[in-house]
């Protein structure tokens, strides 16, 4: 029986045999089995394609991984690096300015101490000579004593009392000279006293300003014992400070009156008083009446805030010329609190760190005290 297919061109009706159609259907098998082979090959190496780009992506995928890390980890180190080197240069800088303070106080502190020896070698000298003096009106004394004995004794009876009398005149006129020896020696040795830490003040601000100018008072001259001209960095006249210094037990309230008399004299624009003993109410430095009071520890701090408000003063001056007279200007800032306070601020680190070195220093001379052994063959506490 004869199949019927449809032509695909037309869509007539065809009659074919069943050879013919055997024939067709195993020649169309094949040909689609040759093209699905070819599919398949053809889908087999685009896979394969697919794969070998998908193992070079991957491997391009790990290269660039590892250079972000390589260039990460660079990063970071160089990073690490120059944060080190900063923190380092910093530190050094730190250490050095810290070094530089330290030999600052050192050098201080054994200036102080050189010329605390040298006012005791001096305070020796001169009760050493005030003693030797008692010892030889003593025995000048004791020589005119046993003359007068002598002469008394030799002497008639009749005479005995009047000359009594005129040997205890003559004694009572000795121990009045003696007393007014002393008495002299005591003043001489205050002044000389005076005199060194008149000396110290001035050397004191000569090494601390060098490019001030400094005019000591002469001796015998009414007037304060220096006179200090500020000039900042560019040369300008900023004012004056006058100093005065005072080495005696006990504090005089009429020192103020004085100091204020000669800053008037001077025309300086404040007055300084560098005392031993300081007015009641007043530790370390305080403005007493218009005058700048301070102990001599703490002058440095006070000069160098003075100098500081001197130079601000003149710098505000200088800007408002013409509005003000330059006097009150002045007078008004180194008076108000404002400039008070500028001069608490700083000196107050001074005085902190004056205070901690002494408290260092009183512990380094316990600890050696504890450390010094007694001479060779004595025990302490026996003669």
């Amino acid at each position: 029986m004869n199949e019927v297919i449809n032509c695909p061109k037309c869509n007539n009706p065809i009659e074919v045999s069943a050879a013919m159609s055997a024939q067709l259907s195993d020649r169309i098998r094949r040909e689609v089995e040759s093209d699905l082979a070819g599919q398949r090959r053809e889908l087999t190496d685009r896979v394969k394609q697919l794969e070998h780009k998908e193992r070079g992506l991957n491997e391009a995928r790990g290269e660039i991984e590892e250079r972000i890390k390589e260039e990460v980890t660079r990063q970071r180190n160089s990073i690490l690096a120059e944060a080190k080197k900063k923190a380092a240069e910093e530190i050094a800088v730190e250490l050095k300015d810290r070094e530089d303070r330290l030999g600052e106080l050192q050098a201080k502190l054994k200036a102080a101490q050189q010329n605390e020896l040298n006012l005791r070698k001096k305070e020796r000298e001169l009760q050493s000579r005030a003693e030797e003096l008692e010892l030889d009106v003593n025995r000048r004394l004791d020589a005119e004593r046993a003359n007068i004995r002598k002469q008394v004794l030799e002497q008639s009876a009749c005479d005995h009392q009047f000359k009594m009398a005129e040997k205890e005149k003559l004694i009572t006129d000795l121990k009045r000279k003696i007393d007014e020896m002393k008495q002299k020696a005591e003043q001489g040795s205050q002044q000389a006293q005076g005199e060194v830490q008149e000396i110290a003040l001035e050397q004191l601000l000569l090494e601390r300003f060098p490019g001030d100018s400094f005019d000591p008072v002469p001796k015998g001259i009414r007037g304060a014992d220096v006179l200090q001209r500020v000039i900042d960095s560019s040369g300008s006249d900023c004012g004056t400070i006058l100093w005065e210094s005072k080495r005696t037990r006990n504090w005089s309230d009429g020192w103020l009156s004085k100091a204020r008399d000669d800053q008037r004299a001077a025309k300086a624009n404040c007055v300084v008083i560098v005392s031993q003993v300081l007015p009641a109410g007043v530790q370390h430095f305080d403005l007493v009446d218009g005058v700048w009071v301070c102990g001599w520890e703490y002058a440095a701090s006070a000069a160098v805030a003075l100098r500081s408000g001197a130079i601000d003063a003149a710098k505000h001056i200088r800007a408002q010329q013409g509005k003000n007279g330059k006097m009150e200007l002045v007078y008004s800032y180194l008076a108000g609190p404002e400039f008070r306070n500028r001069v608490s601020g700083i000196a107050e680190p001074f005085i902190e760190m004056q205070t901690d070195l002494a408290r260092e220093r009183r512990a380094a001379q316990k600890t050696w005290t504890k450390r010094e052994l007694p001479p060779f063959g004595r025990t302490r506490g026996t003669n």
